[in-house]
């Protein structure tokens, strides 16, 4: 079986993004199905619980088939048709792992995707944290990464040398300094003495 092109994947995927999804009624478990069909080979249905979270998807284009189960992740396939019309029954035969090459075609195929459809927008953003997986597997950058930022500049930091006391452990500068302080303050209490007395003898 050939691989479809990107061309002819892509053209899908626009005619999937213009076709009007229709809704199915709540299951037994409140879980309904929100089936999207276009006619350029494109399906994808997705089953939604109660609260509106989207729990599973099948996406398949042009006979290939992935799958996004919440809690197990992704699986790969292709879709047999048992007819010549659609309107016949498909058969989806699994891929014993997930194939790359279908998670990066679909993965393509719906970035430039830019609707609003919540479902599509969905499996857009599964298929391309797939890609980015596959890529960093694969140790090679995607090409819009960003380039590592440049490593912060080393600074060298003047260390101040430690003060060294003498044995006693007090400073001598400290020391003399407390003792013009102590003397200045002796001065100023003896001026004041002799003022008051002065003043007192005054008025007396």
């Amino acid at each position: 079986m050939s691989e479809p092109s990107s061309e002819r994947v892509k053209s899908a995927i626009q005619a999937l993004a213009q076709a009007r999804p229709v809704e199915g009624p709540p299951g037994d478990d409140g879980q309904r199905s929100v089936w999207h069909l276009s006619p350029q080979g494109a399906e994808l249905l997705s089953f939604v619980d109660p609260e509106g979270r989207v729990q599973r998807q099948e996406l398949t284009l042009l006979g290939e088939h992935c799958v996004w189960t919440s809690g197990v992740g992704l699986r790969t396939g292709r879709v047999e048709q048992m007819g010549a019309s659609r309107a016949e029954t498909s058969v989806v035969h699994p891929d014993i792992e997930p194939v790359p090459a279908r998670l990066l075609r679909a993965a393509v195929a719906l970035e430039d995707y830019q609707g609003e459809d919540r479902y599509i927008l969905h499996i857009q953003r599964v298929l391309a944290l797939a890609r980015q997986g596959l890529v960093l597997a694969g140790g090679a950058a995607p090409v819009s990464a960003a380039p590592p930022p440049p490593a912060a500049p080393q600074v060298s930091v003047p260390v101040r040398p430690a003060t060294v006391l003498p044995v006693g452990g007090i400073d001598p500068l400290l020391a003399s300094r407390q003792k013009r302080e102590g003397l200045t303050m002796l001065i100023v209490l003896a001026v004041g003495l002799v003022v008051g007395v002065a003043l007192l003898l005054w008025l007396i």
